[in-house]
């Protein structure tokens, strides 16, 4: 075990955490594009800063009023089927923003598809944050942190390019949500 301690490849060396590093980085590459076609796709339509502004604020809202249930939740239930389930909710709200993107449905509906994103993100992070280590040998715990912070901060940078790429190709949202329920989705069988 103590070849591990000095290899900054250790984390990766086990299946679990392989498969669980790789869905939620890309988990979290797409939740960047969407965040970049959000902005975009609000502004374009209404030309608001307030229905702009009002994006955060609803993503906000139940992340900070779920906190502590979803903790409970987190440290009661199988973490892996709460995983699960919150990567489908996150899935059906990205193929409502695309349908309703493409619709031109009402800001309204696509609010209701944020908060409910907002709220399946509130039970995911704890439970994903806790399954961690679960996965891994304590003694490799600090080296799958630090590539877990590096695959957000890897996430962090390229998904909004990609996603401001996509727009400019298609000149519409819609697709950065469809590969982002799409991502998900792969996260979904890598989990």
């Amino acid at each position: 075990m103590s070849n591990l301690l000095h290899d900054p490849y250790a984390a990766w060396r086990f299946r679990d955490y392989r498969l669980f590093a790789i869905g939620r980085n890309l988990l979290l590459f797409g939740s960047q594009m969407q965040s970049v076609a959000i902005g975009w796709e609000l502004y374009e339509r209404t030309g608001s800063a307030l229905i702009l502004g009002g994006v955060g604020l609803v993503q906000v809202i139940p992340v900070i009023l779920l906190t502590l249930p979803a903790g409970h939740i987190a440290d009661r239930w199988d973490r892996k089927y709460t995983v699960m389930l919150t990567d489908l909710m996150l899935v059906l709200c990205s193929l409502g923003l695309a349908v309703l993107s493409y619709a031109q449905g009402s800001i309204f509906l696509i609010y209701t598809c944020l908060l409910l994103g907002g709220v399946a993100k509130a039970f995911n992070t704890p439970a994903s944050d806790s399954l961690l280590p679960q996965l891994i040998p304590l003694e490799v715990f600090t080296n799958a942190a630090t590539w877990n912070s590096s695959g957000f901060q890897l996430a962090a940078v390229l998904g909004p390019a990609l996603g401001g790429w996509v727009i400019a190709l298609q000149g519409s949202a819609t697709s950065v949500y469809i590969i982002d329920a799409v991502l998900i989705i792969i996260c979904f069988g890598l989990i």
